[in-house]
């Protein structure tokens, strides 16, 4: 039953961790996502959090249970003979001082273990995204480098870490054996001269023994504790940041919109320090077609970008039918926006799932006719299973072109 409890406090403790981690992260802006790499991100809502559920499961009861033991021996042992008990518990105060200057050491690696791991997630995602200019390139005995470079780091790091505990553990061992040795040394002497039976020695030995098991036991479950520990500071770490796009307490839901867009006298720079949008002022109509022409790198995505509030401006405004879009619920905003991203994005679903992710609440008679309006139905007829065919992680079963049309229909 406690097994059975246990780790079903584990697992709802790791949902609730996972999901708040996750719900977190579909709060940060753009921007949080350029400053990191996936890989890293992945590994503290997914490796991280495990961690931690270890704690959760193995580390809480043993902790209570222990701890109740440890006190009542206490007591016990001071009870039949306070001498001995002092005695038996002399080496208490440097293992006390041992487990503390070793949480000092062993966090920290700890911490380094799990960045290593992130390190490791982050090579591999980008080797499987970026698969096809691996193979076009013919990168791969580079790749293996690199991701044999990355693996050596954690390795060498978790050796370190074995290596500590492999060597603490023992040594803590060493200091409850010389306390039962004081006890035996002394109990000896004292049924010499009478002063205690051999059957009070060999009993009082035996709660000595019930009293250090516990103690080795919460010294196991100190090291589960530090890993976990480790974990948690990563996760708060994400925890802790706060989007650069924020809501305003008082926003208000947009009405339908019309279409103009101003844009006013528009400052904007990345975290990077550069400026690469200064006073611009752009102007568009319901219903006009408007182009943004520069040469690469002059801004033309950022100034997009502003409309529906990837990132805010330094300077000036950004108004849909008149309203400043920081003053509008980010929800109502975007909603009444349609985007075509220039690196097109598609999930591995099927063809109509990709199309509805534009509006949810689409019937299959509305995605399609968005499909002919875009001019995809011509090779999405030809598919398999056409509407309900899967096109693969970032639609790799489809061409470029394909990929293009199906996002316009979305």
């Amino acid at each position: 039953v406690r097994m059975n409890v246990m780790h079903r406090l584990g697992q709802r403790f790791v949902l609730d961790v996972r999901l708040s981690a996750y719900k977190h992260l579909l709060r940060q802006s753009l921007s949080f996502f350029e400053a990191r790499r996936s890989g890293d991100i992945m590994s503290r809502v997914s490796n991280d959090v495990n961690t931690v559920e270890d704690m959760v499961v193995h580390g809480v009861d043993t902790i209570i249970t222990d701890s109740i033991t440890v006190v009542g021996t206490i007591g016990i042992i001071l009870w039949m003979n306070w001498k001995l008990a002092l005695i038996g518990m002399a080496p208490l105060p440097i293992f006390l001082v041992g487990v503390i200057l070793f949480a000092r050491i062993i966090r920290p690696l700890y911490e380094r273990v799990r960045e290593e791991l992130g390190d490791i997630n982050s090579r591999l995602q980008e080797s499987l995204e970026g698969m096809q200019v691996v193979k076009a390139f013919n990168r791969e005995d580079h790749e293996y480098e690199r991701f044999e470079d990355d693996s050596m780091e954690y390795y060498r790091a978790s050796i370190k870490g074995i290596w500590l505990w492999s060597s603490f553990f023992p040594a803590m061992g060493f200091m409850t054996t010389l306390g039962l040795i004081g006890v035996i040394y002394y109990g000896a002497r004292m049924t010499t001269y009478g002063a205690a039976s051999p059957g009070t020695i060999v009993a009082f030995l035996a709660y000595m023994q019930h009293f250090y098991n516990p103690i080795r036991s919460l010294v196991r479950v100190h090291n589960v504790f530090n890993r976990a520990l480790a974990s948690l500071a990563r996760i708060f770490d994400l925890l802790d940041q706060q989007p650069d796009v924020e809501e305003k307490a008082d926003a208000e839901p947009l009405p339908r919109l019309s279409g103009r867009v101003e844009i006013e006298n528009v400052t904007f720079r990345y975290q990077t320090g550069e400026i690469v949008l200064e006073d611009i002022s752009v102007e568009a109509d319901p219903g006009e077609t408007v182009a943004i022409v520069g040469r690469s790198g002059a801004g033309k995505t950022s100034l997009v970008n502003l409309v529906p509030r990837f990132y805010d401006a330094m300077d000036g405004r950004v108004l849909v039918d008149g309203y400043d879009v920081r003053d509008v619920t980010v929800d109502s905003l975007r909603s009444q926006i349609g985007i075509v991203l220039q690196d097109t994005f598609l999930f591995n679903d099927t063809v109509r799932n990709n199309i509805r992710y534009g509006r949810l609440s689409a019937t299959d008679e509305e995605i399609e006719e968005a499909a002919r309006k875009a001019y995809a139905t011509e090779f999405i007829d030809e598919l398999p299973e056409k509407f309900e065919t899967v096109i693969g992680e970032r639609g790799v079963k489809l061409s470029g072109g394909q990929k293009q049309r199906i996002a316009i229909a979305r």
